[in-house]
């Protein structure tokens, strides 16, 4: 059952609240399956920029936000959390060669060097976003994510992480086909789109992988972190919703078989609003983050990250661009931190690890 719809980004203490079950001594009337005991989680990871990553991840930006968050472990997990895996591909839309399923090595990000594609699982570490020529400078909610979760698993069954995000990209892009997918006038998808051409195969290579691993991979959600580019206030906006519902409600349909009792129904979708504070370069965030809500509130299974319409107070809690560690359109090194940890916290306190 879903216990929240929204995650309030009041402070970093959700991490210490203390999680306590409930004692029941009536006799259950029937025995629930045993769990698969090689059963492991996975969560692809999606989006634009501030998915793929532009933060700054540099020692000295993310060692002061561990500070200012009251983080004591900095130099142990910037070292690699065993117990969360990452495998990554992306890059800008404009750098995707479907053709070739490659990319411009300016604007990339992945985690195998031969074959970026083909996905490769590392511990995770500070690195994995843009990497604007410089390897490793940059991260996206990853890495706060990995935080949050890495208590919840082990070396021998670590939570897989698969993220395939793309800068810049949206639901309607003018003249490029790296676009997430809009269906046409007869109800059907296009061949070549973000998702099918390259999320989808990206993750089916990294499920194999981990099945090479003698381990069952079961998806439990889709973190999701785009919307920017369809925020114009227009047609954009008020199709977003019915948009995301019918790639999302594709994904439940096509992953089915890796979803908990094979029913795609189960996989949660998690997202995050855009941001809409003082200086947005973006035209009505509002109104997306409407459609965001909309859309999270149809499914008992969608969940929402408010990154800050209901934070209060706002100044303090609300997740920003900007310096340092980030630039007008993408979060600072503290907010792409935050932000991950909240949708770890929504995984947490929705039991979608069980």
């Amino acid at each position: 059952m879903k216990n929240v719809k929204k995650l309030l980004l009041l402070s970093v203490g959700f991490l210490a609240m203390a999680v306590t079950g409930c004692n029941n001594n009536n006799q259950p009337t029937s025995k629930a399956p045993e769990k698969d005991p090689n059963e492991v989680s996975v969560f692809l990871l999606s989006g634009q920029s501030n998915m793929q990553g532009n933060s700054s991840c540099s020692a000295t930006n993310l060692k002061n936000a561990f500070t200012d968050l009251g983080l004591e472990d900095y130099d142990e997990v910037a070292a690699g959390m065993k117990t969360v895996q990452s495998s990554v591909y992306c890059a800008g839309y404009g750098e995707l060669d479907h053709t070739k399923l490659e990319k411009n090595p300016k604007l990339q990000s992945y985690t195998n060097a031969e074959n970026q594609f083909a996905g490769k699982f590392i511990d995770t570490v500070p690195g994995f976003g843009n990497f604007n020529g410089t390897s490793g400078s940059n991260m996206g909610p990853e890495f706060g994510l990995a935080y949050a979760l890495k208590d919840k698993a082990t070396e021998d069954h670590p939570i897989f992480l698969v993220k395939m995000a793309s800068n810049g990209s949206g639901f309607a892009q003018s003249g490029t086909q790296y676009n997430w997918p809009v269906k046409d006038e007869n109800g059907n998808f296009p061949e070549i789109n973000l998702y099918s051409t390259f999320a989808k195969p990206f993750l089916e290579n990294n499920l194999q992988l981990i099945k090479d691993m003698g381990l069952k991979p079961v998806i439990k959600g889709w973190v999701w972190h785009q919307g920017e580019s369809d925020c114009d206030g227009g047609t954009k906006t008020a199709n977003y919703a019915k948009r995301l519902g019918d790639m999302v409600g594709q994904f439940r349909e096509d992953f089915a078989e890796y979803a908990r009792d094979e029913d795609g129904a189960n996989i949660a979708f998690i997202d995050g609003m855009v941001y809409q504070g003082s200086g947005t370069a973006w035209t009505k965030p509002a109104d997306m983050n409407a459609q965001k809500q909309q859309f999270a509130d149809s499914n008992d299974m969608n969940f929402i990250v408010d990154t800050y319409g209901n934070a209060d107070p706002v100044e303090e809690n609300e997740l920003k661009p900007g310096q340092p560690g980030g630039d007008s359109m993408h979060y600072n090194t503290k907010s792409s931190l935050r932000l991950g940890m909240a949708y770890g916290q929504v995984i947490i306190d929705n039991n979608l690890l069980d």
